[in-house]
């Protein structure tokens, strides 16, 4: 039925009369589809209005147009209890497309299947692989025809979907692709961060509102007419709705309408009479229902006072009144609409809430984040068990990463302790919690808060732990630290297991929970020393340690002589992460890993890492994910991927700079010094490193001084100025020696190498090799295997330095394209320099061009070039017939990387891929009889002149052959 028909009196269907009033909304659509049939660009779409306005009636209006059009449309919407479950809006767009999956490359069609739940992956995809595969596919999708992607309610999208689905967003302009999400006024969501066109579902005029009125309501009389129009005000749920209330009386006119109310209570109060007409045990069971939140049947039945069986019986009325329905297949139970579950709360008194709150946590004692909310709910006043429930559930949260939930609900156990003893306890808990959680003004509150007469050694230590992480985030005061630290430990340490407190209820708690708080204490301790690095308070530090737990001593073996341990050090991380629960929660994790950056095993555990990140992000955890943020742009930097390794700094950073931690944020900052090193923007560089050092030189932090040295010892480097990436290199470490507490000297054993041959201090860096060599430097990585084998090169005598580049070439496994290429370059730079094998130093020279374009390492690649420059020529190739050799997309390519481009800019203009670009390059060279790129402007010369007979060939932007 056309709009046209619709706005006749008289019985119609839901769906035409919803449509009343909105042409110019459907031509909008109909403009879209027409761009995209066309051949324009995709859109992405934003339909805001309040509830019950009509977004959803819009948005199967302009699905049904792009069907009849031939499009393909995949529709999805979001859903309120499944928005903290990842993926899971993601999990519907993608089961409709399950029939592409067979076109994309395998490990995309594996991020794919792991959002589905059908790999058998351990953890979900990484946000950045899920979007790509996601595009990938709406591309491969869209070969067919045009796509159509439908959104409902993507305020209740999960974060994770929404940010796949706001990077897919970007980048629509390249594919025959619209994007139309709908989403509620005045609720965030994912979306609503990127610029998508916003187009708002207002409200119907007031002609549209009574053609709507009278075709869904044909009996009503004038006057009732005229109150509803006034009362829905033009909302087109309540003009469909309102009438159903009403009694005979009232829409003949002779009995007045309900009240007026503001709209959002007036939708609300839509469905009071039908829960009021309900029996009081279907009001129970939809009450428990409604504050359940995700619909899970099996928590509602076990909420439920009467069990599954009563509770089936008492859902009948509430399913027959049109409230709710199940859905079997997902065990759930749906409302309606959500404004049902609010109307059930209102409906019901304050102490039938709060019953069924209690219910609902006890039936989640195996879900203590979620259990939380409800204990919280059903508290009044003081009550001993219900404050030591929700210490049990925060305490859990904390364990699993859930910081910012844990202080909420230590906080208000602290509230509802009757005992000031136990008060005191758990606010000290709470402070720590808020610490870990980032709220560093909390902490601050909730420290002063503890200390009351009756606070414990135990209690002391718990505020300690949280004051010396506020102390050390914002002051960055390691001295201060260190002090209030020593000083707690010896005074539980001197007291021994007397040091547990008495609680009002006359408990003490275990020896465990003494060593527990006495082992943070521990563990914080050698991390203000490797912080500050002053060797004058490492042995307080071992002194303090000698009991400590197995991590903390850990930390103590790899601090105290890195030099000397640094194999045994790898050796007893990969047993630890080994015996490591699967259950783990992010602290253990966050620990182990933290070491394993420095002694260079960061691939190794990168999963371990990416999890422990996204679930302390998720549980508002920001000192482990901050440290999981850190290992992960250590991670991708020494892996080549600098555009990840900055973004990730970039990310950190800014909520580093919200939270006010400063310690973390110079530590990120750092992070993006040596990825501006790599690239060669001294300016950023100097900006960076001046402002870490001018922080931290007064605050003796050594760790951030050692990291601006080591970016600007890298920057030096690229820029061929190794003296001063010798005075930088040595202040990391001094020759032959890797200093205690600084492990990160490690990574700048190859550069200190660098640096000293090529200012001539040859002595000083064989010195550094041998150290490296007595370390065992080579057998921690392959890539410090590269690097050990070619800092011997480098720095041996001459008869050896071409076997040993050449062996640390040979080194496999080595996933470090810059370490690598810096190596190759040094290769071909010796080769030239001695005269040795000039094909082979074009060789390794070109190799190490293309990769150091590729990773936009411009110093580095300029340096390649010069040296590829200052090789003699080779001999002239004879002519070759290329034209016949060649395909004519090959010759294009040939010419193209003959100018110079990398294989990203020559895909950029011809519309393919790099690694296309990669694989046609790979076939070329042995057809033309050459064996790296910077032969071919000479081949491809040769073929010209022979062709033409002016022996002149020029290229500017191309070659004019």
């Amino acid at each position: 039925m056309s709009i046209e028909q619709s706005s006749a009196p008289g019985g119609v269907d839901g769906d035409a009369v919803g449509l009343l009033g909105r042409s110019a909304d459907l031509e909008f659509f109909a403009g879209l589809r027409r761009r995209l049939t066309d051949g324009g660009a995709g859109t992405a779409v934003l339909l805001e209005g309040p509830a019950g306005v009509g977004k959803t009636a819009l948005l199967e209006a302009a699905a049904s147009g792009a069907r009849a059009s031939g499009f393909r449309v995949l529709r999805f919407a979001g859903v309120e209890s499944e928005v903290t479950l990842a993926y899971s809006g993601l999990h519907q767009l993608l089961f409709g497309m399950r029939d592409g999956f067979d076109r994309l490359p395998p490990g995309q069609r594996a991020v794919l299947e792991g959002v589905l739940g059908s790999s058998v992956a351990q953890a979900p995809p990484d946000r950045f692989a899920a979007s790509v595969a996601v595009l990938e596919v709406l591309r491969r999708t869209a070969e067919d025809g045009p796509v159509l992607v439908v959104i409902d309610d993507v305020q209740w999208l999960d974060r994770a979907s929404g940010d796949v689905l706001e990077f897919v967003a970007r980048r629509l302009s390249g594919l025959p692709v619209d994007l139309l999400v709908a989403a509620r006024a005045g609720h965030a969501h994912a979306l609503d961060r990127h610029g998508l066109l916003r187009r708002r579902v207002e409200t119907l005029d007031e002609r549209s509102a009574a053609a709507l009125l009278r075709a869904a309501h044909p009996g009503l009389a004038a006057p009732a007419c005229e109150r509803l129009l006034q009362e829905a005000a033009g909302n087109p749920l309540a003009l469909l709705e309102l009438p159903a209330l009403l009694t005979r009386e009232q829409i003949t006119g002779t009995a007045p309408l309900p009240l007026s109310l503001p709209v959002d209570d007036r939708l609300e109060a839509l469905f009071a009479p039908r829960l009021r007409e309900l029996p009081a045990v279907t009001l129970e069971l939809l009450l428990v229902a409604a504050l359940e939140g995700t619909g899970g049947l099996r928590t509602i039945w076990a909420a439920y006072p009467g069990g599954m069986e009563e509770a089936d019986a008492a859902l009948l009325a509430a399913e027959e009144a049109g409230l709710v329905r199940v859905d079997a297949r997902a065990g759930r139970l749906v409302f309606r609409h959500p404004l049902v579950r609010s109307a059930v709360v209102r409906t019901c008194r304050p102490g039938q809430r709060r019953a069924a709150h209690r219910a609902l946590a006890k039936a989640l004692e195996r879900d203590p984040e979620r259990r939380i909310g409800h204990l919280i709910a059903a508290s009044l006043g003081p009550e001993e068990q219900l404050a030591a429930d929700l210490e049990q559930a925060g305490q859990a949260a904390l364990r699993r990463g859930s910081a910012a939930l844990a202080t909420t609900a230590l906080r208000r156990a602290a509230e509802l302790s009757p005992e000031s003893a136990e008060r005191s306890r758990r606010l000290a808990h709470a402070a720590y919690a808020a610490a870990q959680s980032g709220a560093l003004d909390v902490t601050a509150v909730l420290v002063d808060d503890g200390y009351g007469d009756r606070a414990s050694p135990q209690d002391t230590a718990r505020a300690t732990l949280a004051r010396v992480y506020a102390l050390l985030e914002t002051d960055g005061d390691a001295t201060a630290a260190h002090r209030l630290l020593t000083g707690v430990i010896d005074g539980l340490l001197a007291a021994g297991t007397d040091s547990a407190e008495t609680g009002g209820a006359g408990r003490q708690p275990s020896l465990a929970a003494v060593r527990e708080v006495v082992g943070e204490l521990q563990f914080l301790l050698t991390l203000v020393a490797f912080y500050a690095q002053r060797t004058d308070l490492w042995p307080e530090v071992l002194e303090r340690c000698q009991d400590a737990p197995d991590q903390v001593r850990l930390y103590c073996l790899a601090f105290d002589a890195p030099q000397k341990r640094a194999p045994e050090v790898r050796q007893r991380i990969r047993r630890a992460f080994a015996a490591l629960p699967p259950d783990a929660g992010p602290r253990p994790v966050t620990q182990l890993s933290m070491l394993s950056v420095y002694f260079d095993e960061a691939s190794e555990y990168r999963e371990h890492w990416m999890r422990v990140a996204r679930r302390s992000r998720e549980g508002g955890t920001f000192v482990q994910w901050s440290y999981g943020t850190i290992l992960l742009g250590h991670e991708a930097f020494f892996a080549g991927r600098f555009t990840e390794a900055e973004a990730l700094a970039r990310e950190g950073l800014a909520m580093a700079e919200e939270l006010g931690h400063r310690l973390a944020g110079f530590r990120l900052a750092s992070q993006l010094a040596l990825v501006a090193a790599v690239r060669g923007d001294a300016e950023t560089v100097g900006t960076l490193t001046r402002t870490i050092l001018a922080w931290s030189e007064p605050r003796r932090l050594g760790l951030l001084q050692v990291s601006a040295r080591q970016a600007r010892a890298l920057l030096a480097l690229g820029q061929r100025d190794y003296e001063t990436a010798y005075r930088d290199c040595v202040l990391v470490s001094p020759p032959g020696t890797l200093p205690p507490l600084n492990p990160r000297a490690i990574w700048s054993v190859y550069d200190l190498v660098e640096a000293a041959v090529y200012t001539g201090r040859t002595a000083e860096a064989r010195v550094h090799v041998a150290m490296a060599r007595s370390a065992c430097l080579g057998e921690l990585s392959p890539r410090l295997a590269l690097l050990t084998h070619a800092a011997a090169a480098l720095a041996g005598p001459v008869e050896t330095a071409e076997a040993g580049f050449r062996r640390a070439l040979a080194v496999a496994d080595v996933h470090a394209p810059f370490d690598r290429a810096r190596v190759q370059l040094a290769f071909g730079r010796w080769l030239r320099a001695h005269g040795r094998d000039p094909e082979a130093a074009r060789e390794h020279l070109t190799a190490a061009l293309h990769t150091l374009e590729e990773l936009g390492a411009a110093p580095w690649a300029a340096a390649a070039g010069t040296e590829l420059a200052a090789l003699a020529p080779p001999a002239e190739p004879e002519p070759l017939d290329t034209e016949g050799l060649l395909t004519p997309q090959e010759l294009q390519i040939a010419d193209l990387a003959a100018t110079g481009l990398s294989n990203k800019e020559i895909g950029a203009r011809l519309y393919i891929s790099p690694r296309t670009v990669s694989t046609h390059l790979y076939n070329i060279f042995p057809k033309l009889g050459i064996r790296s790129r910077a032969a071919l402007r000479d081949a491809l010369g040769a073929q010209a002149r022979a062709a033409h007979g002016d022996g002149h060939v020029e290229y500017v932007d191309g070659p004019v052959i």
